[in-house]
């Protein structure tokens, strides 16, 4: 039975980045089903990486956008990250807390696409906008088609990762190997001690160390998607503001925007 293919974008009080993200989707040439996991909440983010302490209010993804379906988890009803980050009271604040342990919340999430996805699909961030038609790294022979980072900048142990930017998960793969997309004892600071191993795998690292343990079984497909993508980063927290975003989509709107017709 042939695969369902599907988008999948998650917000984080970022709509206005989403829509135009699915506008260059579009605008690129893929139509396929898109899929929307809203995560938006209000956020108490307290100072840290040179930024002050603030408060960003809920701001969820309401754009009615032909083939395009919205899974609300504004209240928790898919996945409650207070109560899953509850389970880690040693939790290391000085690098977690900062964006409130963003990517536990972010790998718990893809986690779950994984359950209600199950044919795979193609996870696109929600602050970048595309370049070309995405579909192209929809590639059932492998088990993920995206950008390997072999060694992220910063990381204490100097793990690489499966960014999760832009990427094709076939989930059925991953399934029949037992890995999954979060896995709580190779996490982001969830546990006790800055120099605990299990806390420096950021979103992707476990998943890279599971593929290359698996293959030829697992076996993944790099592909340089610099050339694909405008990133903007961080725009849930650290560049979370409305103004930030909206320059940075005019700087870029010949990629999203619909073409102007005469009269």
């Amino acid at each position: 039975m042939k695969k369902k293919q599907t988008i999948a974008i998650i917000n984080l009080n970022t709509p206005e980045l989403v829509e135009c993200c699915i506008l260059s989707i579009r605008k690129h040439g893929c139509e396929w089903p898109i899929v929307v996991f809203d995560n938006s909440q209000d956020l108490t983010l307290p100072a840290g990486d040179e930024l002050p302490a603030r408060t960003i209010e809920a701001h969820p993804f309401k754009k009615r956008m032909k083939g395009v379906k919205v899974i609300d988890n504004t209240k928790g009803q898919q996945v409650d990250f207070d109560k899953a980050l509850q389970a880690f009271p040693d939790r290391h604040k000085p690098h977690g807390e900062v964006n409130l342990w963003g990517s536990d919340r972010h790998m718990m999430t893809v986690q779950k696409l994984w359950e209600l996805l199950p044919d795979g699909f193609i996870l696109v961030e929600s602050d970048i906008l595309v370049k070309a038609d995405i579909s192209t790294l929809w590639r059932e022979e492998y088990s993920f088609c995206g950008y390997v980072q072999k060694q992220q900048r910063g990381n204490r142990f100097g793990r690489g990762r499966i960014l999760p930017m832009l990427c094709y998960f076939n989930v059925p793969k991953f399934r029949a190997e037992g890995v999954n997309y979060f896995d709580p004892d190779r996490s982001w600071m969830l546990h006790k001690g800055e120099d605990n191993p299990q806390n420096w795998y950021d979103t992707g690292a476990s998943l890279l160390e599971d593929v290359l343990e698996h293959r030829p079984r697992l076996k993944g497909l790099h592909v340089d998607i610099r050339p694909m993508v405008v990133h903007l980063g961080g725009a849930s927290w650290k560049n979370a503001t409305l103004k930030q975003q909206a320059e940075w989509l005019k700087q870029n709107e010949e990629l999203w925007s619909k073409p102007q017709t005469g009269n």
